[in-house]
């Protein structure tokens, strides 16, 4: 056999010094400026569109004065039973005429600081989650609170009169609102990245 010529394979991504990249379009046998590099090709990463980031901020600003109601009765009830649980203790306790007087006061008292704290906790779910809500609706929920309240103490029908329950109605409806509206300006306060306009 004959020595034939030595055929060289071709190496992929591999050429000789000088010649134009297919992609670069310059002519066959054309050579590159002396010291230049090949800019490498760019590519577009895919953008992910966000998917509901800002999906509470979307509710409408009503919607927040039912959720608002609903969380200020969820943290309203424990606090409500605690409170009442130790004040019956203390009224089994009371032995002299004076002391049921004291307590019953004391559960008055007891109560109202539960409702209230209630409201801010209430009010400040409002406050910081709630988009476009703000204080007016916080404070909303706790006038809502409030009034049912009041009604179910109207329907167990304890004696107060039509003027003594007029007069606990504003004055619940009065502590209901106003600590919620504290609650929702501390949820408003806390917003990450400041709080959007809301009232």
């Amino acid at each position: 056999m004959g020595d034939g010529p030595k055929r060289r394979l071709p190496l992929v991504g591999g050429g000789a010094p000088g010649a134009p990249s297919p992609r670069s379009g310059g002519a066959p046998g054309a050579a590159s400026p002396r010291g230049a590099t090949a800019a490498p090709e760019k590519r577009k990463l895919p953008v992910l569109q966000s998917g509901g980031d800002d999906e509470g901020e979307d509710r409408p600003p009503w919607h927040w004065i039912a959720l608002g109601t609903v969380a200020t009765f969820i943290a309203w009830l424990p606090l409500a039973g605690l409170v009442n649980m130790l004040l019956r203790r203390m009224l089994e306790r009371a032995g002299d005429a004076e002391a049921p007087i004291q307590v019953r006061l004391a559960m008055v008292g007891l109560n109202v600081v539960a409702f209230a704290l209630a409201g801010v906790a209430g009010g400040y779910l409002v406050g910081r989650f709630g988009g476009r809500a703000g204080r007016r609706e916080a404070a909303a929920s706790g006038a809502v609170v409030a009034t049912l309240a009041w009604a179910l103490a109207l329907s167990e029908g304890a004696p107060a009169g039509a003027l003594g329950w007029a007069l606990l109605l504003i004055v619940m409806v009065a502590i209901g609102a106003a600590a919620s509206y504290a609650g929702g300006s501390a949820g408003l306060r806390g917003r990450s990245g400041g709080a959007p306009k809301a009232r």
